[in-house]
């Protein structure tokens, strides 16, 4: 019996929805904390962090959180930023380098607080679906 399969997918199902897990992403997703300090966690996820200068670039894996209140960034028990919702003053998705030679979209927060400003660049896994969740929690937090 012959089955088309979808163009470009061979034998591998490159669905949106469909991922192969490793047994790091399942004990990743054990210890991923229902509430941080009270609060509870809105959306997670893995992300990257440049904590570099505008001539170069210092990438840091961790996970982001966002809560109704506000973005914080862990690696592992450090905590690398935190970033409350109503200092946001700015986001906006970017196409910057990730490794030499490769763009890819990436959040770019601009945070106002006591009058200086810090600009986070955070690639993340659908930064458009990121952007809506941040923009719905912040709207609410406004409320």
């Amino acid at each position: 019996m012959y089955v088309k399969m979808k163009e470009g997918q061979g034998r591998f199902n490159l669905e949106k929805d469909s991922k192969i897990r490793s047994g790091l992403d399942i004990v990743r997703e054990l210890k991923l904390p229902p509430e941080i300090e009270g609060e509870k966690v809105l959306v997670h996820g893995q992300a990257a962090y440049d904590a570099g200068s505008i001539s170069r670039s210092s990438w840091r894996m961790g996970f982001l959180y966002l809560t109704a209140t506000r973005l914080i960034f862990t690696q592992g028990e450090n905590r690398l930023f935190d970033i409350p919702l109503d200092s946001l003053n700015g986001l906006q998705i970017v196409s910057r380098n990730w490794v030499p030679g490769k763009l890819v979209q990436q959040l770019r927060l601009i945070k106002e607080l006591d009058g200086e400003k810090s600009i986070f660049y955070l690639s993340v896994k659908e930064p458009q679906e990121w952007m809506k969740t941040i923009e719905t929690a912040k709207k609410e937090n406004l409320k």
